[in-house]
């Protein structure tokens, strides 16, 4: 039931890449776009408030410098003639009554500005329109200021004006200019910056549903990859190569190396099941013969009991020193050289080795012809270096047969070391020198039982040169001898104490 109830339920609702990335897209540039359509508004907005007050300004200054042409307190019929040309009888204007009255119409034809005119008493003597928005006051120096009214800004002016003659104060220029002009061009300026922000915000979600969608695409192919891999660990399934070169491939590239490592070391551990079974299975089976025999009747008999505890022994410790060969060989496989910071003198370690197997075989006679600087180094392990040698060593001196003798020579070259350990024993035919890397193969597996060896010596050291870039090869004459050769690359230290390693394929 509780089965059925997971598979009927329904998946929880999300918000998809594409959604986000779009919604993000567009609120950013949404945003954006409002604080500089917002800083352009009000840019816009006060150079027309500043073009209006000075246009309002440069009118009353106009009228004022006519009406200041007059000595006395304004009248009617001074003001009228000079604001309405048809009430002036005279033919021969000249050039600048002209031009003042050409002004003074234009601005007076505005239906958002109220021009009125006040003798010194307050007297109104003259209005452009039937009423003004704005109490006309008595202000004794000029004034232009904005004003709020009904929710609405207008710019007020008052300017008395004085006689030219003798500075009497003669009456008042009144303006209102109630920016009708302004409101409407923000109003269109305003409509307009909407749609376009609308326009700015649909386009840009757009372009980021089509980036996202891009992305989305390529997230889509790594999550069934690994959905496919998750279902078949032994998958083969990889990551196609995108187009292009950003993050993404980068992350392909990665995710595609560690699956192929991953694989790597599951083969590993299925080889390492199947060999352990497969190796194992005689030895037990030599232990739990002697067992069975010393169960029957062996117990009683001490010649048989000695020889049945001593087989067990022996079998128990070749299974021991089997299981630690087969885990070497492992981490082996494992071993990764880009990750590796060790930089080892390589001098310093044959020398050493050479000294410890000369002490365990004090029969053999190891010759070494070294020519090698001691600044000379490769970057790797300085034990997997040691192993390498050992086991080429012990491997020359278990196959040696009557002349107890080993040459180990070591030169160098532009890119590369080379290292020959070269004895004089049994050989190696040339069909199985194709093998002898191979896990547990042996030449002779009755010699080389009785020569203590499990076949995963070479394999071993075969593994550990390939995982540091270099190469072990064998040449060999059967009935003469053997000589393996151990390539690795070169690591120079220079006198700054910096390592700098060389290409060998250079």
């Amino acid at each position: 039931m509780a089965k059925k109830e997971k598979t009927t339920e329904k998946k929880r609702f999300r918000l998809t890449l594409r959604v986000k990335w779009s919604v993000a897209v567009g609120l950013t540039i949404f945003l954006t776009f409002i604080i500089f359509a917002g800083i352009m508004y009000a840019s816009f907005y006060n150079n027309l408030i500043n073009q209006e007050e000075q246009t309002t300004k440069q009118t009353g200054d106009l009228i004022v410098e006519r009406l200041s042409n007059f000595s006395n307190n304004l009248k009617s019929g001074d003001v009228m003639p000079l604001m309405t040309p048809e009430y002036d009888s005279s033919q021969d204007q000249n050039a600048a009554t002209s031009a003042f009255q050409d002004t003074i119409m234009s601005q007076l034809s505005r239906s958002d500005m109220t021009v009125q005119i006040y003798d010194r008493d307050g007297q109104q003597l003259f209005s452009s329109q039937q009423s003004s928005k704005v109490t006309f006051r008595f202000e004794d120096q000029q004034q232009v200021k904005i004003v709020r009214k009904n929710g609405h800004r207008l710019i007020v002016a008052t300017m008395p004006v004085y006689a030219a003659a003798n500075h009497q104060l003669i009456g008042y220029v009144f303006i209102v200019n109630s920016m009708d002009n302004v409101r409407q061009s923000t109003q269109t300026l305003r409509l307009q910056m909407f749609v376009l922000g609308v326009v700015a915000v649909l386009f840009s979600a757009l372009i980021g549903y089509v980036i996202a969608y891009r992305l989305s695409k390529r997230i889509n192919v790594i999550s069934n990859t690994i959905e496919e891999i998750d279902r078949s660990p032994e998958s083969a399934a990889r990551i196609p190569k995108f187009s292009g070169n950003d993050e993404i491939n980068d992350l392909a590239t990665e995710f595609n190396q560690m699956l192929d490592q991953v694989q790597r070391y599951i083969e590993q551990q299925k080889q390492f099941v199947g060999d352990v079974s497969h190796e194992l299975r005689t030895p037990v089976a030599v232990i739990e013969g002697h067992l069975n025999l010393l169960n029957r009747w062996g117990k009683d008999d001490p010649e048989v009991l000695n020889e049945s505890l001593q087989a067990a022994a022996q079998e128990a410790e070749r299974m021991n020193s089997l299981i630690e060969e087969m885990l070497q060989l492992t981490r082996a496989e494992q071993v990764e050289s880009k990750h590796v910071q060790e930089v080892t003198d390589v001098r310093e370690v044959i020398m050493g080795v050479i000294d410890s197997i000369q002490m365990l075989h004090q029969d053999f006679a190891i010759l070494s012809d070294v020519e090698m600087q001691a600044n000379v180094s490769v970057r790797m392990n300085r034990s997997h270096l040691e192993q390498i040698l050992i086991i080429l060593l012990d491997n020359a001196v278990k196959y040696s047969t009557d002349r107890k003798e080993i040459h180990l020579s070591a030169d160098t070259t532009p890119q590369a070391i080379n290292i020959i350990v070269q004895d004089f024993g049994l050989g190696i035919s040339l069909g199985n020198q194709q093998r002898i890397f191979d896990r547990f193969y042996r030449v002779d597996k009755a010699r080389s039982r009785e020569r203590g060896g499990n076949g995963l010596g070479l394999s071993i050291a075969y593994r550990l040169v390939k995982a540091y870039g270099g190469e072990l090869v064998v040449d060999s004459v059967e009935g003469s001898g053997s000589m393996f050769k151990v390539t690795l690359p070169i690591v120079v230290r220079d006198n700054g104490n910096e390592d700098v390693e060389k290409d060998s394929d250079n």
